[in-house]
């Protein structure tokens, strides 16, 4: 386990003093790591977003001073758990800690698209923006919103699995919306396209080219979806199936929200709890889930969902499960392996202020 830390300058904690989470130590990412290096131990939340753009910024320089492609995943740490902003965006914003950790993260998106400018790639870069789920409403006014979307993080509803994305490339993506359906695992097919790379034949990639709709006028090839809980079992099969604009439910639990949560079914205490017949709602009608729809009227869009669930149901092939492998000290990344106490003892002396022991400081 991890030390407890300061996310919010000079000395707030990540969590208030007496909660369930105080020190919330088991959310706190110890190790900061290069490759294979551990840079500092434990991460320095305060000065964390600025090191992550150093980093980014260093990558597009060396790439471009070399006329060289570059593939850059930037996972931002915000608006994760722990809460944590820079000194200079603490109480920056009148949404409080989860205001000013996103304050922060629009910041560092800013930094990024300025140095691609800087260099001259601003026009010539594809920049896809997202997300990886929906608000954790567990830590309610620290867990962000998912509006009229049901539920949140953990779930199979909307509000769970629902983001908004921005994709941009001046003179190639025209400027405007769309609300076409795409998963985050079609930028791989849509990378590799757009780089020339060969997919491999020996698997079978669920993700689908977006460049029709991204690049032309043209509409997605995906018109299904297909949802399993966060502890998948192969013979519970899929929870929900999306095609088109209609969504059915066959079975759902509980996701990260308070027990008081108004609507049960979102409840962290919720049980698994199997639908005979399946939920049906229409998207396009009814984002917000709210209202079943009779069976007897779509027998068709039913028939067709089964077909989907069975189909993908018959082919996914399910990998070996890493998290249930189990747990070992010596797994655990530490500054100095074999110290004690443990983990206590793994720590760095890295000066926290100074980032450019690392990475030259770029404009």
């Amino acid at each position: 386990m991890c030390p407890c830390v300061t996310c919010f300058y000079p000395d707030v904690q990540c969590a208030p003093p007496g909660s369930e989470e105080s020190c919330n130590a088991k959310m706190v990412p110890c190790p900061l790591v290069e490759n294979d290096t551990i840079l500092q131990q434990p991460a320095d939340l305060l000065t964390l977003t600025e090191k992550y753009v150093q980093a980014a910024k260093s990558i597009i320089k060396t790439n471009a001073d070399q006329s060289q492609p570059f593939f850059l995943y930037f996972a931002f740490q915000h608006t994760h758990q722990p809460q944590f902003a820079s000194e200079k965006f603490t109480n920056s914003t009148l949404r409080g800690p989860f205001g000013d950790s996103l304050a922060n993260l629009d910041w560092a998106v800013g930094e990024v698209m300025s140095t691609l400018k800087l260099y001259g790639l601003d026009d010539n870069t594809f920049v896809f923006f997202t997300s990886d789920n929906g608000p954790a409403q567990i830590h309610e006014r620290r867990g962000g919103n998912a509006g009229l979307l049901r539920c949140g993080k953990g779930t199979t509803w909307e509000g769970g699995m629902r983001e908004p994305a921005i994709a941009r490339w001046p003179g190639k993506i025209k400027p405007g919306k769309t609300t076409e359906l795409a998963a985050t695992i079609d930028l791989f097919p849509t990378i590799a396209r757009l780089t020339g790379a060969a997919m491999p034949n020996n698997v079978t990639i669920d993700g689908i080219d977006m460049s029709p709709f991204l690049f032309g006028n043209g509409t997605s090839d995906r018109d299904y979806y297909v949802y399993y809980s966060t502890e998948p079992v192969s013979e519970m099969g899929p929870a929900a199936v999306r095609w088109t604009h209609y969504k059915a439910h066959f079975h759902s639990k509980g996701g990260l929200s308070p027990d008081v949560y108004p609507d049960e079914v979102c409840r962290a205490n919720y049980p698994l709890h199997y639908y005979d017949p399946p939920l049906l709602y229409d998207l396009n009608q009814d984002p917000g889930e709210i209202y079943n729809l009779k069976l007897d009227e779509h027998v068709q869009v039913m028939e067709n969902i089964e077909k989907i669930r069975d189909y993908f149901q018959s082919t996914v092939v399910f990998g070996v499960s890493q998290v249930d492998s189990g747990v070992s000290d010596d797994a655990e990344l530490c500054a100095k392996p074999g110290c004690s106490p443990f983990p206590s003892c793994c720590t760095t002396k890295t000066p926290s202020s100074h980032w450019d022991t690392f990475y030259r400081p770029h404009p």
